[in-house]
């Protein structure tokens, strides 16, 4: 018989830049003397002696980690993994922020919020979601999970599976993570938590019908009965955050600008526009556990998820777009080159007419997840039955509104607008002669020619999943320690509309100016020179001044659909528990056979008549899977190796599996062509490869080396595809040659390869010098590269998602009651998907970003008021900017800024308190 493996230890990781690498090679290099130091465990040896044992109860964030390296290092699978340090205390304010300072893992800022997750360079999308083991559905447009709907408060831990275990469904192709609630028969005794914050965001009020203050409430019961037979956990988290947002925006570039002889191949920015947004995000969570276990062969769990998101944005801003009129003209201009293009940066816009914007969105998002898990023993069989069922749904309500000089008048003569923009990083500089606060002169009006006064969007997402899962395990003695297998049926509807109306103002569309008693005080938009803006009571100055009238339905193909999967899994494992030699030897091999059916409805649109449509298609994968770990402790004490093999799959967005087709027949070819989704998408297919080395050191250290490479078999992107419009409307009098022609639409592609390589570690400063004792330092970086061009062969833009370099890095000091901790999040340059016109999917390229968190608190260890704490935080500490570059180059290569944004600093004071 081989040696018994120790228990494995936690981890968590964080930022570094060369600290990292120097941080590795500094436990590298006193690996040796690490080995001889004592283990803070170990006390066999005076109690053998006859010496008393004093426990020492660790908490607080180095428990954390000592937890979170345990689940890393017993786990057959390569994972990542976070623990709360403390009943419905995860150490940062969103769990997504938590999951991103894992190594190799980055989260992408939405509305100044960590909310979608990248693994190891791929996008959301090819990641899964899972709580509790069971596969999540989501509030976005797609698959991809949005993480700021699950309260931190309400998560105990997370684990991140970077090589498949065949016995979770729903996993990614990148990888999968599992949120994980409290299973209150792990726990012994009764515990209640509270948890209360006060916040406040360094931008102050940028709009006065806002508030930069809000607060969170959370409070936790975890209780046993029976003879610790029945457990009961229950959790309420409440927030109420301000989010205060300042933006410059550009639209577009262009080279029509009229400068003269010479300047001909000048690119100028044709429109742009300059905002202060203002969010009232509230949230309400809910979680609730109920076990039993009568016996040790029986245990039955149900469990229950709620949150609901309700967020209101109020944008008021300065647009413009130059090229609207023809007679605005560019004065004094400013040239400068990047990268051998010339761009007008700076100059004087003659005659322009600035819109002024009046926004306002409110967005509604309910999440809920119900599971019923149930596990039996009987001899060396286990068997266990899971039911579950997730839903989501996201009610949206965006509403634009448009004023400014207008028609009426342009008699104003000394109408010019100054500009002066930035070529590296930070906001540019306007500065209009007019007051656009001027009640009297700015009125509602169609002043860019769009058709419209107004316009409002109602977006609505419904997703639901319900599914079983039935398993039975048996252990064995040998090679194989245990075999086991079980089959999944899981059945998942999306669906996505849009209805949207525009307004037109009475009397004929008639410039109107808003009445005194709609008016708001004014906005300030001076942080990029513009003094201040009118401002209004959006939705009471919509029911006073508008008619409403639905839109065109061109855009019905792109916005209305729905997708029905229904797959079924059957699954296969034995697990491992041998000797490789002398090298003991653990793991396991397994295999999925996955069958899916997949259904879409959508609609067709042709000259504005509609026909609705519905296609589908099946296919099967096998999916094997190979994890292997070898335990080097006889060489190297607690030194592993670890080997992954498999074949994994990312099913394809849904707004792209839509059966939505809009087209016409060409009156020069006369032959039919459009463009719409496809509903014979098959997934993204990979062949993934995994190497690792951990070195542990007692159990809140350790150091680890891995290696990855990806070959994706296939990539989707938009191609043109040969179909058949028979039966298709055609209000056109030109007669097509035939029923089948061309529609660009994603299909199934060329793929490409990823790999990377990721650093990770873990120090107590006690184990280098006794003095050092409390310090600690959780750090990782990662370099990714890919060779897949997403739109194709032969175009160059980037991975979505894909940052070369990811670093994170954590210092902390826990000691006597006493707790800080600084953190720093970087990811380079990447190309991320982003919400575009009309709420649809488009692409930025997002710079680099910084971000440090910090925090500090004490934590009361005796007395009558032991349990109570207090707690300081500020994330976003330097107030990192947003900043993103235009998607697309100019001919030259150069790329243009488009975005620069920031949102403040959060600043949250608060106490908790532990029974």
């Amino acid at each position: 018989m081989h040696q018994k493996r120790q228990a494995r230890q936690p981890r968590t990781t964080l930022c570094p830049t060369p600290i990292a690498l120097a941080c590795a090679l500094l436990l590298a290099g006193s690996a040796a003397w690490a080995q001889q130091a004592p283990d803070s465990t170990a006390t066999a040896t005076a109690a053998d002696a006859g010496a008393p044992v004093q426990s020492v109860v660790v908490t607080g964030m180095r428990r954390s980690i000592e937890n979170a390296i345990a689940i890393k290092r017993d786990s057959d699978s390569i994972v990542e993994a976070i623990t709360a340090e403390d009943i419905g205390k995860l150490p940062d304010v969103s769990i997504a922020e938590s999951i991103a300072r894992l190594a190799g893992l980055t989260a992408q800022r939405v509305e100044g919020r960590a909310q979608v997750i990248s693994i190891r360079g791929l996008a959301p999308d090819f990641s899964g979601t899972l709580l509790n083991g069971r596969e999540q559905v989501s509030t976005s447009n797609n698959r991809g999970a949005e993480y700021d709907q699950y309260p931190s408060e309400l998560i105990s831990g997370v684990t991140v599976y970077k090589t498949p275990d065949v016995a979770l469904m729903g996993q990614g192709l990148s990888g999968t993570v599992d949120l994980q609630t409290v299973r209150p028969l792990d726990l012994r005794g009764r515990t209640i938590a509270v948890n209360l914050r006060g916040e406040k965001n360094s931008n102050g009020k940028l709009n006065a019908d806002s508030s930069d203050r809000g607060g969170r409430f959370s409070i936790s019961y975890v209780d046993q009965f029976l003879d610790n037979t029945l457990g009961v956990a229950v959790g309420f988290a409440h927030l109420d955050a301000p989010g205060q947002q300042k933006e410059y925006k550009s639209w577009w570039w262009g080279n029509e600008n009229n400068l003269g002889p010479g300047n001909a191949d000048v690119v100028a920015l044709k429109g742009a526009e300059v905002t202060a947004s203002s969010r009232k995000q509230m949230r309400d969570g809910l979680m609730a556990v109920l076990e039993y276990r009568p016996s040790k062969n029986y245990r039955t769990a149900l469990d229950v998820y709620y949150s609901e998101f309700d967020q209101e944005t109020t944008m008021r801003g300065l647009m413009w777009n130059s090229h609207q009129w023809s007679n605005v003209a560019y004065r004094d201009p400013v040239i400068d080159t990047i990268g051998g293009t010339r761009l007008l940066t700076g100059g004087v816009l003659v005659n322009l007419e600035p819109l002024v914007r009046n926004d306002f969105n409110h967005r509604k998002d309910k999440l809920a997840a119900f599971g019923w898990n149930n596990k039996y023993k009987l001899g060396q069989w286990a068997f266990e039955g899971d039911l579950s069922y997730s839903s989501a749904k996201r009610r949206e309500q965006v509403l634009e509104s448009y004023a400014g000089l207008g028609p009426a008048n342009s008699g104003i003569t000394d109408n010019n607008f100054k500009f002066r923009i930035p070529v590296g990083a930070g906001l540019p500089v306007f500065t209009p002669s007019v007051d656009f606060t001027d009640s009297g002169i700015i009125g509602l009006a169609d002043v860019a020619g769009w058709g419209k006064d107004a316009d409002m969007h109602r977006p609505l997402v419904e997703d639901t999943l319900g599914a079983a899962k039935l398993g039975v395990k048996r252990e064995l003695a040998g090679i194989f320690r245990n075999v086991e297998g079980g089959l999944y049926f899981s059945k998942r509807e999306k669906e996505h509309s849009d209805i949207n109306n525009y307004y037109f103002l009475k009397n004929g569309r008639a410039p109107a100016l808003v009445s005194n008693d709609l008016l708001k005080p004014s906005t300030s938009l001076s942080f990029s020179g513009i003094p201040a803006v009118m401002s209004y009571d959006v939705m009471s100055m919509l029911a006073k001044y508008y008619d409403q009238q639905p839109a065109r339905p061109d855009d019905l193909a792109l916005q209305n659909w729905a997708v029905t999967e229904k797959t079924g899994t059957g699954y296969a494992r034995l697990g491992i528990d041998t000797e490789l030699g002398p090298v003991p030897l653990r793991g396991n091999v397994g295999v999925q056979v996955v069958h899916v059916k997949q259904d879409s409805q959508g609609v067709a649109v042709v000259g504005g008549q509609l026909k609705d449509i519905a296609s589908g298609a099946s296919y099967t994968d096998v999916l094997p899977s190979l994890n292997l770990i070898f335990d080097l402790g006889r060489y190297s004490d607690a030194m592993t190796i670890r080997f992954g093999a498999a074949k994994t799959l990312a099913r394809p967005q849904m707004s792209d599996m839509r059966a939505g087709v809009s087209g016409g027949v060409s009156g020069t070819t006369f032959m039919w062509s459009g463009s719409g989704g496809n509903p014979q998408l098959e997934p993204w297919r990979a062949n993934s490869y995994d190497l690792s080395m951990e070195k542990y050191f007692g159990k809140r250290s350790y150091i680890a080396g891995a290696y990855f490479y990806k070959k994706l078999k296939t990539y989707i992107y938009n191609q043109q595809t040969e179909f058949d419009f028979t039966g298709f409307p055609n209000p056109s009098t030109v007669e097509p040659l035939q029923s089948v022609g061309t529609l660009n639409r994603p299909a199934n592609g060329d793929g490409g390869m990823v790999r990377g390589v990721e650093l990770s570690g873990s120090i107590e400063g006690g184990l280098l010098w006794q003095g050092l004792d409390g310090f600690g330092l959780v750090a990782s970086v990662s370099g990714t590269e890919s060779s897949i061009h997403p739109n194709g062969p032969g175009t160059k833009e980037k991975l979505p998602g894909l940052s070369g370099v990811v670093r994170n890095i954590t210092l902390y000091y826990e000691k006597h009651g006493f707790s800080t901790r600084v953190s720093q999040r970087y990811r380079s340059a990447y190309r991320g998907e982003v919400t575009g016109l009309f709420a649809q999917r488009s692409f930025s390229e997002i710079l680099a970003e910084k971000q440090v968190d910090f925090q500090v608190g004490y934590a009361i260890e005796a007395g009558r008021y032991k349990g109570l704490s207090f707690l300081l935080q500020v994330n976003n500490l330097n107030n990192e900017p947003y900043q993103t570059r235009q998607g697309d180059p100019f001919a030259s290569g150069a790329y243009a800024p488009e975005r620069y944004t920031t949102y403040g600093r959060q600043i949250l004071l608060g106490l908790n308190y532990k029974l």
